[in-house]
């Protein structure tokens, strides 16, 4: 377990002083974009190569960066798999250091999960990796590196994954565009407002269970953490060493640089929604239109559930559809207070309304109706138990006086104790958050219910693999079949936070 640790410490200050940017993007991705793919092999089995290297990529006019990319791009190409279809996917490092990559939301064999110490060694400069595995299950997952995240995250190693369902989809649509967002930290611009608190914060509300009052005393005691402003100078606003973060993109682009969708009256549009940041959240809202979200990190739900925006926190993705039934040209953008104006929208374009611009973006959620764990109705498409029920209570903290220390249960990782299941265990977690950041836990290997959230039972639990625990004394209860047998990272996906030690393992026997 110390290995994950020494091969992840690759001096966070030396990066942060020297790269001038630290990149979590958001991706727009069309549904034509396909990952290049190699002839099937004798077996059925389809090849994909993927190369990490460095590329100058320009986020937007005038802002060009030292990106790490697969295949030359950022996001990296779309994977396009079908359900059940087994891949061989080989990774060649041409980076100047080691790299992995971990399928995020895909239940892999152990050996293929790509976390460095704990499923496989570190792929050194020059060197290559294969992973094979099954495509399952079907839905929006996407892949990243799951090394030095802080870094390699942030310079742009994330890119779509999509698992096409055997059967009928759910929900038809009658075209489709995938949307990675990120946030990079440039040091050319103001940096924005942190979105700490995750969604809840997003919808206006404190969160958990505190009130004003007594958020701003432990503002105080956390040193100003996280308010934006460049307390540590340079590029290390926010506190701690987290990144200033500037500039927000879509499909690896800042607008006016993004690629607007083009749509036609009639049509119904899906998208496909991927929070890649390392750090913020994001409401996504399209000017002129209501969204019907289908799918929750990739999982689909009993019917549609209409709003007028859909916050999405880090890690997390949703699909959304609506009707493209008010014609002109719109702006899809985030309404988070700056997001807008470091990047973050893209231009809907109906057919024969090219050339019109649309107009500005309208920020804040002030009288919209926003997704929320509990307005959906999830399908139960868990593997169903077979042994054991097993219950964990994690207490979530840190933060405090800027330290880059976070813990589960007093213990920072790789001192936590691990969940220790059989296969086939039915296990239920309880996350009780003490700290005043929200926390996106993710569980590698497995999906899960998100039972309650904040004390309160969801009807019908929606399935996902990451699930935002409220900063001030949220909490979340989920459940989960250990059917995939290994030891599983479980685990904060803010890097700063997972790499301050927020991090357990579940170990299925």
């Amino acid at each position: 377990m110390d290995n994950w640790r020494e091969v992840n410490e690759l001096n966070r200050r030396e990066f942060l002083r020297s790269s001038g940017v630290a990149a979590v993007g958001i991706t727009l991705v069309g549904s034509s974009v396909l990952a290049s793919r190699r002839a099937v092999a004798a077996g059925g089995i389809r090849e994909i190569e993927l190369v990490a290297r460095e590329t100058r990529w320009e986020l937007a006019p005038g802002k060009v960066i030292k990106a790490m990319t697969y295949n030359g791009q950022v996001p990296g190409p779309t994977l396009r798999l079908r359900e059940g279809e087994r891949v061989r996917i080989t990774l060649k490092n041409e980076l100047a250091e080691p790299t992995t990559i971990h399928w995020h939301g895909v239940d892999v064999p152990n050996p293929m999960d790509g976390v460095p110490g704990i499923t496989q060694k570190p792929v050194q400069p020059g060197e290559s990796f294969v992973y094979e595995f099954e495509a399952r299950p079907s839905g929006t997952r996407w892949y990243h590196t799951h090394f030095a995240e802080h870094k390699q995250m942030d310079l742009g190693l994330t890119a779509p994954l999509i698992i096409e369902p055997a059967e009928l989809e759910p929900f038809p649509f009658d075209r489709e565009y995938t949307l990675v967002l990120d946030d990079w930290a440039t040091g050319t611009g103001r940096p924005l407002p942190s979105t700490r608190e995750g969604t809840e914060g997003a919808r206006g509300s404190m969160g958990g269970m505190m009130g004003g009052g007594m958020r701003g005393m432990m503002e105080g005691m956390m040193g100003g953490r996280g308010m934006g402003g460049m307390m540590g100078g340079g590029m290390m606003g926010m506190g701690g060493q987290t990144p200033a973060y500037d500039t927000m993109t879509i499909n690896g682009k800042a607008y006016p640089s993004t690629e607007p969708l083009h749509v036609r009256k009639g049509e119904r549009v899906r998208l496909r929604l991927i929070n890649a940041s390392a750090d913020h959240t994001h409401v996504i809202r399209l000017a002129g239109h209501r969204l019907k979200v289908t799918h929750t990190d990739g999982n689909p739900l009993v019917q549609p559930v209409e709003v007028d925006a859909v916050p999405i926190a880090p890690s997390e993705r949703y699909d959304v559809l609506f009707v493209a039934d008010n014609p002109g040209a719109w702006f899809l953008y985030c309404a988070e207070p700056g997001h807008p104006g470091a990047g973050e929208q893209v231009a809907l374009v109906y057919e024969g309304h090219e050339g019109r611009t649309p107009e500005a973006p309208i920020e804040g959620i002030t009288d919209l109706s926003l997704w929320r764990y509990g307005v959906g109705r999830g399908r139960d498409v868990l593997h169903p138990p077979s042994g054991r029920e097993r219950t964990f209570d994690l207490t979530l903290s840190g933060g405090m006086m800027r330290s880059e220390v976070w813990t589960i249960n007093g213990k920072r990782y790789p001192n936590t104790d691990p969940l220790r299941l059989r296969k086939g265990d039915w296990v239920r977690v309880r996350f009780n958050n003490m700290s005043m950041e929200a926390h996106p836990m993710h569980l590698h290997g497995q999906s899960f219910k998100v039972l309650a959230v904040n004390g309160r039972r969801l009807n019908q639990p929606i399935v996902k693999d990451s699930v935002d625990v409220e900063a001030h004394m949220g909490s979340v209860t989920i459940e989960f079949t250990a059917h995939n047998p290994g030891d599983w990272f479980f685990h904060c996906h803010k890097p700063m936070h997972m790499e301050g030690g927020m991090i357990t393992l579940a170990k299925i026997g």
